[in-house]
């Protein structure tokens, strides 16, 4: 646990950076990158996951707003989710 700490502490500057992509392009709302998708592919809601981004490695929380696909949510990203922006 404790080198589980130590890793998260690690990555937390590099956690933000790919929390999302803008849908198709557009400024609307904004989808997690498939590698968010897939690190949460055998897991529940709540759990901790990682994945490995163009910037680095990411650390979170598995996570889906109502409607939406669980993904892992970087454990700084704002609250509410990507998918709340815009609204």
């Amino acid at each position: 646990m404790l080198i589980q700490l130590g890793l998260l502490a690690a990555l937390s500057a590099t956690a933000g950076l790919a929390a999302a992509q803008p849908a198709g392009g557009q400024g609307g709302p904004r989808k997690p990158p498939q590698e968010a998708l897939d690190a949460c592919a055998s897991l529940a809601a709540g759990q901790a996951c990682q994945f490995s981004s163009p910037r680095g490695s990411v650390a979170g929380t598995c996570w889906a707003p109502e409607g939406k696909p669980l993904a892992c949510k970087p454990k700084d990203a704002p609250e509410g989710g990507a998918s709340q922006k815009g609204r």
